[in-house]
């Protein structure tokens, strides 16, 4: 209810400086992405005609566009309210119900569209189609025979080819959308639209080459088509050239600098991995009225990357806090884990975790983070579960077989311990980690059967061997500290003096402060 009072209060307050004098003008806002200033048009239209259904429809459909379905059913159902004989705003009532799942309704209020229209709208048919091509649920069989009705009413309209092409697109037949984009091309040269929407499809084929040449060109045709700066931006991004793709974000801000726009920056910021001035964009979204809440969500996808975990999940939980059910995705529960883990909320992460993999569970890397998760909270039965459930299913890598002598190792299950370090080794085995495992697991076999059968010794060997770069060296202090004075043990136990001393030291270089190494090599005679 706050929403559709924000969105009446706007009639108070529209700006003078919007100078759109025309409902074409008002769209081409929209369809510009400058929703912002598209709100204010449409205001302004409607102060001039407040009866007019059509400035209703098309203001709702501005807001549908920029994730506003509240406030546009709102808006829709205004229009049909001043203007009851107006077939146009039965079709955003039924858009809504469409996108919601309830087809029955939805098609009543298609159906007294049509009706009321009597065969003679063609905007009455193209909508109806949008609406069954663009939403979750599809029926493009009517979308096809709706947009052939509107060609007979208006074959020289291009915005009903675009609505083909779209339509074709979704039905896989990439051939048939760029005939019909190319045919809306020539139907209108002026118009970028078409060049952006061939843009798209090669774009989904993954020909990013040629995708940002047709980019380009839509550019040239109108250099203040936002959209094209906007999809420049996200192809340089599947293509990794993050520079590019700031740039044309920034662009884009630039000739659309509302507050979705502001938002939409801090997302592409955030997929180009300069996460410090997403958090940065971020924050100035969230000083707009009212607040994107997709904004939340890419500062808190930022702020974890910048270890900002507190600040990240507050950011994360307002998110969820406003965004529709609809809205959320399999990351969102992941980013949230994630924060939960780090800001010490495991037994919270594990329950995201859960859900994430309830949602995609070919992801089946989410048991190693709930594995990980039950480790930190010592719940080791439970991590053993965790990773041997994603080792069943999807291949194991050297990082699951550590998390898993880890936690047989705390659980004091040293035989099965052993085992699993010996396949750290074998997934790498220039890496000491598993050497070091192995060494740890025997060690503590033997302390366990009170056996004095030194047979960590040559794994102990083999981690230090392993262990040649300074830096890795400096890292892996305390391990070689524990090497050495095992095999220093060992040594002194075979009364090889020479040995015994040449470990302590090892042992004394790398920790001065040793006591046992000082007291060794105190009392060595050698």
């Amino acid at each position: 209810m706050k929403k559709v009072k924000l969105v009446m209060g706007l009639f108070l307050v529209a700006s003078s400086t919007i100078v759109a004098q025309t409902l074409n003008d008002a769209i081409k806002l929209t369809t510009n992405e400058q929703y912002g200033l598209a709100d204010a048009a449409f205001v302004k239209l409607i102060q001039t005609q407040p009866n007019s259904g059509d400035y209703y429809f098309f203001y709702a459909e501005n807001l549908f566009k920029n994730d506003e379905m509240d406030m546009a059913n709102a808006m829709y159902q205004k229009g049909s309210d001043v203007n009851p004989t107006n077939p146009i705003s039965y079709v955003g009532l039924g858009k809504v119900q469409w996108y919601k799942g309830q087809s029955a309704d939805a098609k009543a209020n298609f159906f007294k569209a049509t009706t009321l229209a009597a065969g003679k709208n063609a905007i009455v048919l193209m909508k109806i189609a949008e609406a069954y091509t663009n939403a979750p649920t599809k029926n493009l069989p009517d979308a096809f025979n709706l947009l052939a009705q509107a060609a007979k009413l208006e074959p020289k309209n291009a915005e009903i080819y675009i609505l083909t092409g779209d339509a074709y697109l979704e039905q896989n037949d990439a051939t048939k959308a760029i005939e019909n984009y190319e045919k809306a091309g020539v139907l209108d040269p002026k118009s970028p639209r078409a060049l952006l929407k061939q843009g798209q499809v090669w774009n989904r084929a993954r020909n990013f080459p040629l995708a940002i040449e047709i980019y380009k060109k839509a550019r040239l045709i109108d250099s203040t088509f936002a959209p094209a700066y906007r999809e420049l931006a996200e192809i340089y991004l599947r293509a990794s050239q993050f520079a590019n793709a700031a740039y044309n974000a920034k662009r884009y801000l630039q000739l659309n600098n509302d507050c979705s726009a502001k938002s939409q920056y801090s997302g592409i910021l955030n997929q180009a991995k300069q996460y410090k001035e997403s958090v940065d964009a971020g924050k100035e979204a969230l000083l707009c009225t009212p607040i994107n809440f997709f904004t939340y969500r890419y500062l808190a996808y930022s702020q974890y990357e910048i270890a900002d975990y507190v600040g990240g999940l507050e950011n994360m939980n307002n998110f969820f806090a406003k965004a529709p059910p609809e809205k959320i995705i399999v990351q969102d529960y992941e980013y949230r884990a994630k924060l939960l883990s780090k800001t010490g909320k495991d037994s919270l992460a594990i329950l995201d975790y859960k859900k994430a993999l309830e949602l995609q569970p070919e992801k089946v890397e989410y048991n190693g983070d709930i594995a990980n998760a039950f480790i930190k909270m010592k719940k080791y039965p439970e991590a053993i579960a965790a990773y041997k459930m994603k080792m069943d299913k999807g291949k194991a890598n050297a990082n699951d077989y550590y998390g898993l002598t880890r936690a047989y190792f705390y659980s004091k299950d040293f035989v099965n311990a052993d085992s699993s370090a010996t396949q750290i080794i074998k997934s790498q085995p220039e890496l000491g980690l598993g050497y070091l495992w192995r060494a740890k697991a025997n060690v503590q076999q033997e302390v366990l059967l009170k056996t004095e059968n030194w047979n960590a010794k040559p794994y102990y060997e083999l981690f230090i061997s392993k262990i040649v770069k300074p830096e890795d060296i400096e890292k892996s202090k305390k391990e070689l500290v524990e090497a050495y004075t095992y095999l220093g043990a060992y040594y002194a136990k075979k009364n090889d003096c020479a040995n015994t001393k040449l470990n302590f030291q090892k042992v004394f270089e790398l920790d001065p402060t040793n006591v046992q190494a000082k007291k060794v090599l105190a009392g060595l005679k050698c």
